[in-house]
C-alpha cells in the first residue's frame, strides 16, 4: 500500500505540470524570469537619482580597479572611460540632487570592487561581461526615465549622459582582442 502511494506521489509532479500550462514570459523573444526580468519604467526622480548616483559611485570604483589590474591596453582605456563617464554622471547627478533637495546616497568608505580578481584572462573576461550587464541596464533605466513625465532638468542630465553610456556599451561589444 506503501508502494503505491509513494509511486502516485512521485509519478507527477504537479508542480512541473503548472509550469508547462502557463506561458513563460519573453522579451524580444527571449525568455525571461518574470520576477526578475521586468521592463523598466519610470520612477519616482529622488529615488531614481539616488539610485543612478549610487550606481555611478561604484561604477567609478569598478572601473578605477579595472584600469589598474587589467592587462591589455584596450581594455584599461575602456575602463578609464568608463571610469570619467560614471565620474560626470554622478557629478552632474549630486548637484542637481542638491539643487531639488533631494537626498544623496552616503559614502561609503569600504566600498569594494564588484570585479573578481582571478588570473589575467579570466579578469578580463570579467571586466567585459560585468561592464556590458552594466550598461545595458544604465541605458535601459535612463531611457525608462526619459519616457515618463518627470522632471525637466532630471531629464535634460539623462540625455546628456544616455550618449555617453551607449558609446560605451558599443566600444565593450565591440572590443578585439
Amino acid at each position: 500500500m506503501y508502494a503505491i502511494a509513494l509511486m502516485l506521489l512521485f509519478a507527477s509532479d504537479p508542480q512541473q505540470e503548472m509550469k508547462q500550462d502557463v506561458p513563460q514570459p519573453q522579451q524580444q523573444g527571449t525568455p525571461t524570469d518574470p520576477l526578475f526580468d521586468k521592463a523598466y519604467v519610470p520612477t519616482d526622480e529622488p529615488a531614481f537619482v539616488l539610485s543612478a548616483i549610487e550606481s555611478a559611485r561604484q561604477g567609478e570604483l569598478d572601473a578605477r580597479k579595472a584600469a589598474e589590474t587589467l592587462n591589455k591596453p584596450e581594455l584599461r582605456d575602456a575602463a578609464a572611460r568608463i571610469g570619467r563617464q560614471n565620474s560626470a554622471t554622478r557629478t552632474r547627478l549630486e548637484i542637481l540632487a542638491k539643487s531639488k533637495g533631494w537626498r544623496t546616497p552616503a559614502k561609503n568608505p569600504d566600498r569594494a570592487s564588484t570585479l573578481p580578481a582571478t588570473d589575467a584572462a579570466r579578469t578580463d573576461a570579467n571586466f567585459i561581461v560585468q561592464q556590458i550587464s552594466f550598461h545595458e541596464a544604465t541605458v535601459a533605466q535612463f531611457r525608462a526615465q526619459l519616457d515618463g513625465r518627470g522632471d525637466a532638468d532630471l531629464k535634460r542630465e539623462l540625455r546628456e549622459a544616455l550618449p555617453g553610456y551607449q558609446k560605451n556599451l558599443d566600444l565593450l561589444l565591440h572590443l578585439k582582442l
